[in-house]
This record gives C-alpha cells, sequence and structure tokens, in this order.
C-alpha cells in the first residue's frame, strides 16, 4: 500500500499557506482587476462610451466610484499584508522577500532552472525569484496608491479632515514627481507595468506547477502544495 500522504509520483503534501494569507491574496488580485478596467477608462473614456446619446456618456461618476472602492480594498489588504509579514502568528515572511546576496543568489539559480529544466531546491512559501518579484509588485502597487491619493484629493473639499490628512500623507509625491501632471503619468506608467508584472506572474506559477508538478496554483486556492519523497 501506498504511504498515507504521499501520491503514486512520490510526492507530498505540504501546507503552505493559511486561510488568512490566501484571503488577501485573492482580495488584492480582485481589486486589483477591477482598478486596471476602471483606471484604464479614466485615462481613456471614450475607449468603450463617451460617444452617442447621453447614457453612453455619462458613466465617469460610476466608474471613478468602482476606482475608489477597489483602491479601499487593495488599501486595507496591503496594510494587513504588512503587519502579518512581521507579526503572523503562522509565518512571518518579510525576509523572504528582501534582496539579501543569498536571496539574489538563489533567484539567479531558480531563474537558471526555468532555461535548464533542472528542478531547483524545495521552498515551501516562496522562492527567491518569487520574493523579489513580489517585493516589486508591491512597491509599484504602494506607488499606485501614494499618485492616486494625490490625484484623488483635489476633487474633495480642502475643508475635509480626510482631505487634509491625504495632503500631508501625498504631498511630497508631487514635489518629488515635478508636478500634477507627472504625477498623473506616473500613475498610468504603473497600469501598463501591472499589468506586465502580473502576466509574469502568473505565467511563472502555471509553468512551474506544469513542469515540476508541484502544485503552486493549488497553493494559492487550498493552501498546500506537492513536495518530493526522496
Amino acid at each position: 500500500m501506498a504511504r498515507q500522504g504521499v501520491s503514486p509520483q512520490k510526492k507530498r503534501l505540504v501546507y503552505v499557506r493559511n486561510f488568512t494569507n490566501r484571503l488577501l491574496h485573492w482580495t488584492m488580485f480582485f481589486a486589483v482587476m477591477v482598478l486596471l478596467v476602471t483606471g484604464y477608462y479614466i485615462g481613456h473614456p471614450t475607449a468603450v462610451y463617451g460617444q452617442g446619446e447621453p447614457y453612453q456618456a455619462i458613466t465617469m461618476a460610476n466608474i471613478r466610484f468602482y476606482h475608489f472602492i477597489g483602491a479601499m480594498f487593495l488599501d486595507i489588504a496591503i496594510m494587513i499584508r504588512f503587519y502579518l509579514a512581521f507579526f503572523s502568528l503562522y509565518h512571518r515572511d518579510w525576509f523572504e522577500v528582501l534582496p539579501f546576496p543569498s536571496r539574489i543568489i538563489g533567484a539567479i539559480q531558480v531563474v537558471k532552472s526555468y532555461f535548464t529544466f533542472i528542478k531547483p531546491p524545495f521552498y515551501r512559501h516562496v522562492d527567491p525569484f518569487d520574493g523579489l518579484l513580489f517585493l516589486a509588485l508591491h512597491l509599484f502597487m504602494v506607488l499606485q496608491l501614494l499618485t492616486g491619493f494625490q490625484l484623488y484629493v483635489h476633487a474633495l473639499g480642502q475643508e475635509y479632515w480626510w482631505a487634509q490628512v491625504i495632503h500631508l500623507g501625498t504631498d511630497w509625491i508631487r514635489v518629488v514627481l515635478g508636478g500634477d501632471q507627472y504625477v498623473r503619468l506616473a500613475h498610468h506608467m504603473m497600469l501598463w507595468i501591472m499589468i506586465a508584472g502580473i502576466i509574469t506572474h502568473v505565467y511563472i506559477q502555471v509553468a512551474k506547477t506544469i513542469i515540476w508538478q508541484d502544485g503552486h496554483i493549488a497553493a494559492i486556492v487550498g493552501g498546500y502544495k506537492y513536495q518530493d519523497v526522496e
């Protein structure tokens, strides 16, 4: 009889992601999808609507509302994820995404494995290359949030305390980038960078699932992936 927990391919299931981690991942995923679609419309409002009858033209208010809701979900998910990276009772993984020399060397080895098809060492949570990619994507998302709030605050009454808080937290980015036009340009450019990053991330996970047969895609759904049994 086959040993319990080991597949016919001599693999065993390993628990790698708890429910909170998976929930935050999918919350960020769907929030980003909403933001990308609505953000593209806001940047190019005549792409789908904007011509013809009035009901086809007056849609910007609703789109901006959906964009704002998506941003709020993403804000909250990123803040919780950041907190758990340092204080999680299950797995504090902040060091897995930082570019330490050992992680950079490991990332290079993982990238080589994609070309040589020599399987890299088993990493229970994220491999070094995924960790660096996650760090880059999260930094881009933070830049998106900062530039987005800086653009959003101009539509608020300046007497609101909420507007004053946003000014306090994001006015510096307008100075760094050189004005509102460059803030808008950076926010728009991040959309395409995020699309490229998401496509790269999904492609890599699918490829690893097919080539290494470790269940990387299943891990973000059910929490388990396979480890080879010696």
